[in-house]
C-alpha cells in the first residue's frame, strides 16, 4: 500500500443533488477527528428542503478537521471535512 505523503489533504464540499439547494442542514456527522475512514464511507448527512444527501469519503484516509456542526447550514460548494488519504 502507498502512503501520500503528509502534506496531501483531500477537501470535502458540501453538494446536493437539488439545483435550487442554498441553506444545506447538517443533521448527522458520523465521524470525528482521527478516525481512518474508507472511500465511499458515509461521513456526514445533509438535508435541504426534505432532501437527504450523504457526504461520502473520496478515497481512504484519516479525518484530520471537520469545518462544521451538527445542525449548521451549509452552502453548497462551502468546505465540511478535511482528509489525509492514505
Amino acid at each position: 500500500m502507498s502512503v501520500a505523503p503528509d502534506n496531501v489533504i483531500i477537501g470535502i464540499d458540501a453538494t446536493c443533488a437539488s439545483v435550487n439547494a442554498y441553506d444545506l442542514v447538517v443533521t448527522d456527522i458520523m465521524v470525528s477527528v482521527g478516525d481512518t475512514v474508507e472511500a465511499e464511507q458515509i461521513l456526514m448527512i445533509l438535508e435541504y428542503n426534505k432532501v437527504v444527501t450523504e457526504v461520502t469519503a473520496p478515497a481512504p484516509g484519516t479525518v484530520v478537521e471537520i469545518l462544521c456542526q451538527l445542525r449548521d447550514e451549509v452552502q453548497v460548494g462551502e468546505r465540511l471535512i478535511n482528509i489525509r488519504p492514505y
